[in-house]
């Protein structure tokens, strides 16, 4: 899970997100919606996409009036959706994070692109968002079609645990509660901070819990250690087995839903797209081959056309970016190190490794091992 968060998020910033303003927006539902829209699959694709819309449009209508613009016909904005479906103590709660262009490209006559920045959104623009989102949620039905055992684990995940409440405090900066819904948008990034950008979007694909956070207990149950404290100081969640078990089956999303979208400029279908997002970097010359050895003409290889963009990232690569631990370069010398062989067998890494012996073979099964 930790891989495809921090694989996930290097692939937005080299090839998705251009370096502009990032505003975060964050929509969560109190009470059974956040249920609901853990199984309701069509809800949740309708309310992701009109919460994108509304928000692109905001977005145009305030570099608008910012800019003095007479139409928001030449602007364009985009954003990146991504479902979180879980809550500190794993439980079923379904809230939606959007990293939008905190500004809109306007297309000029001559055909050229700029990117104008927007003032931060109004309590009034932050209602209306909410709005639009509100007409989606009204005119949704209500008769559901649910699999009996998904509604057993939805329903055992939210027997428990029981956590007392906090205590009230003043909301955040830039939070509005409206129409049954909560909507937070202060969180910015440059984007010309990659680094910050990526450590965004990190949070936005994050996983549900750490492998360190899910420590077994005596008797049988199950403790989930908490990232921070709640305001009410509980830092972890004690729970047994079954619930442990139907918490991660209602985590898992319904089969062929995107839990990552794009929308606006930032969409694959738009004309723009490739106007705006990064431009691959060039690859490295070739090693020079053979005098004898000759690459056919048809070859990949002989054409100077751009290599698709990478669906995965080397472990080494990922290592160096997210830990700034580069495992290829040698501690002794400095200079990069090669892979020479790939070694699976036991006896071969016993032996590789320092010269130590092989390792003793374990005694055959039934059999009891005596020692001296």
């Amino acid at each position: 899970m930790g891989r495809r968060m921090a694989e996930g998020a290097a692939l937005l910033v080299d090839h998705v997100l251009p370096a502009v303003g990032y505003r975060q927006w964050v929509l969560s539902f109190p009470g059974p919606m956040a249920v609901r829209l853990g199984y309701d699959a069509p809800l949740l694709a309708a309310i992701a996409g009109r919460l994108a819309r509304a928000v692109m449009q905001d977005m145009r209508h305030r570099v608008k009036q910012q800019h003095g613009l007479a139409s928001v016909a030449s602007l364009h904005a985009g954003v990146v959706t991504v479902v979180q479906r879980f809550r500190s103590d794993l439980g079923l709660y379904v809230h939606l994070h959007c990293l939008a262009t905190d500004g809109a490209y306007e297309e000029q006559n001559d055909g050229e692109l700029r990117f104008l920045a927007a003032p931060p959104p109004t309590p009034e623009r932050m209602t209306a968002v909410l709005a639009q989102v509100h007409e989606v949620i009204r005119a949704a039905d209500d008769d559901l079609d649910i699999d009996p055992a998904l509604a057993a684990c939805v329903q055992l995940s939210l027997a428990g645990p029981h956590l007392a409440p906090g205590s009230p405090s003043a909301p955040p900066p830039m939070t509005l509660s409206a129409f049954g819904m909560n909507l937070h948008a202060a969180t910015t990034a440059d984007g010309r901070d990659r680094k910050q950008l990526e450590r965004i979007c990190r949070y936005l694909l994050r996983p549900p819990f750490a492998h360190d956070a899910v420590t077994a207990l005596p008797g049988g149950r199950v403790r989930v250690s908490f990232k921070a404290p709640w305001r009410s100081g509980t830092a972890h969640a004690d729970m047994d087995a079954h619930q442990f078990l139907a918490r991660l089956c209602a985590l898992v999303p319904p089969p062929g839903f995107h839990m990552t979208r794009y929308y606006g400029v930032l969409a694959s279908h738009h004309r723009l797209r490739e106007r705006v997002i990064p431009r691959p970097a060039a690859p490295p010359p070739p090693p020079q081959l053979a005098l004898d050895f000759a690459l056919p003409d048809d070859s990949p290889a002989s054409s100077p056309s751009s290599s698709p963009r990478p669906r995965r990232i080397a472990w080494a690569k990922l290592l160096a970016r997210v830990f700034a631990l580069d495992i290829t370069l040698c501690r002794k010398c400095g200079g990069r190190m090669r892979v020479l062989e790939v070694v699976s067998d036991a006896d071969a890494i016993a032996r590789i490794l320092h010269g130590a012996r092989a390792p003793p073979a374990p005694p055959p099964p039934g059999q009891l091992l005596l020692l001296p």
